[in-house]
């Protein structure tokens, strides 16, 4: 099996402290695809990956190793079903709708919540393209048309047990 190889220390360590980023995109159904980066276990190869973030409701399209860890691209037929998959069970997203307007919740938990001092270490980063114009973010997020970006402050994210992030939009119906 092909092993997932980690850079050097130096730059696995700060991927280690938690960073990672989420490009994802969201249709009208509430599926989508998702491409995440983020640092493997050590022994992660890209057969225990593959199966790590596969469910009945996602669907590993590819994992490739990357410089300090791996990318995975997935679809999934149900945004707040992501969590089927092992390797997203610390993420529940929570969809809601009332006419035009929509609303997504994404709660991110951390098993080991632990002081953290952010020395200039690349923070965690989620950007969304949804099915319509953005009206609404949590404050840290920058919002552009369709798309929302957040980046997450990594000594807050690493000191907290969950982290949240919500935005809201109009359908483009």
């Amino acid at each position: 099996m092909t092993r997932l190889r980690p850079a050097a220390l130096a730059v696995l360590i700060p991927l280690a402290a938690g960073c990672f980023t989420v490009d994802g995109v969201l249709r009208g159904d509430g599926s989508g695809t998702v491409e995440l980066t983020y640092p493997p276990g050590k022994h992660a190869t890209i057969d225990s990956e593959t199966a790590r973030f596969t469910s009945p409701h996602v669907k590993v399209l590819s994992v490739e190793p990357q410089p300090g860890g791996a990318r995975i691209r997935a679809e999934f037929d149900d945004v707040t079903r992501l969590s089927t998959a092992e390797g997203f069970r610390m993420v529940t997203v929570v969809r809601r709708r009332r006419g035009p307007r929509e609303a997504l919740k994404l709660v991110i938990r951390n098993r080991e919540p632990q002081p953290f001092t952010d020395r200039g270490e690349p923070w965690p980063r989620i950007a969304l393209t949804l099915p319509g114009r953005v009206v609404a973010a949590t404050s840290n997020a920058e919002i552009a048309g369709d798309r929302v970006t957040w980046k997450l402050p990594i000594a807050a994210y690493i000191a907290r047990p969950r982290t949240a992030v919500s935005v809201r939009w109009v359908s483009a119906r």
